[in-house]
């Protein structure tokens, strides 16, 4: 017996966690660009060959100013040389794919709504910060091979780097910030940049041949879509209240 009354105590409190947060949970698509910024790059902020990117989102709202955000992000990553005129003597190149996996704290610095009821609602913005962890899974293709002019530190430095040994996952640290637009009770138009700093410097595959003393650095920003649930009727629901059945004894 009180095996059971355990145990409907603990389906009523998951289920009533379940009901209450359901209008708090949000899924999407984000689409974008990725954009490399490693040792081929010479800016820390703007990549000289952005790329398409692509990925799903979901997010749960704590308040209306704190939330958490979960993602998936396919992209490319790629550069060259050739796009600075002191460095077109290297005539290094590098492409890899990209897929990173992470998760992202949100803080908004005046309240995104969260709507119950639909004819209270009225379109809303917010600002937005982010800040997260996460890994990202690269497979480089580095071309050293095509030196112009051979200098023995980039011929020395190629030559490490080609027998060197190193992982496709990586860990990385993502913040930036972005401004997000409620332009429905379950619709959120969000756009972001995003920083995304790494543990490694082979995520393009060069390292000794470059910079060894900085790590690879990339970008992400885009737009993202998501619809947020409904909150569901906690226990019965009838169908027609104007209709009930008795039964005479």
């Amino acid at each position: 017996m009180r095996y059971l009354y355990v145990r409907f105590l603990l389906l009523l409190f998951i289920n009533s966690f379940i009901v209450n947060a359901q209008d708090r949970f949000e899924v999407g698509v984000f689409g974008g660009s990725s954009g490399y910024l490693g040792d081929l790059n010479k800016s820390d902020i703007f990549s000289k060959e952005p790329k398409p990117s692509f990925g799903v989102v979901g997010r749960y709202n704590f308040s209306d100013y704190f939330a958490v955000k979960v993602g998936l992000i396919r992209g490319r990553l790629s550069g060259k040389d050739s796009h600075y005129p002191d460095r077109a003597f290297r005539n290094f190149t590098t492409t890899t794919p990209l897929t990173e996996v992470s998760a992202q704290f949100e803080w908004h610095p005046w309240p995104l709504t969260q709507p119950r009821l639909r004819y209270r609602f009225s379109p809303s913005f917010s600002p937005f910060l982010f800040v997260g962890f996460g890994f990202v899974r690269t497979k480089p293709k580095a071309d050293l091979e095509n030196m112009i002019v051979e200098k023995p530190q980039f011929v020395q430095g190629a030559a490490i780097d080609r027998s060197a040994v190193y992982k496709s996952i990586h860990g990385v640290v993502p913040f930036g910030l972005g401004i997000k637009y409620r332009i429905h009770p379950q619709w959120t138009l969000a756009a972001e940049a995003g920083f995304r700093i790494t543990f490694s410097d082979y995520l393009d595959g060069i390292s000794f041949a470059g910079n060894p003393a900085k790590t690879d650095r990339y970008i992400i920003s885009g737009i993202s879509v998501v619809y947020r649930f409904n909150k569901r009727p906690f226990g019965f629901k009838i169908r027609n209240p104007t209709k009930c059945d008795f039964v005479e004894e």
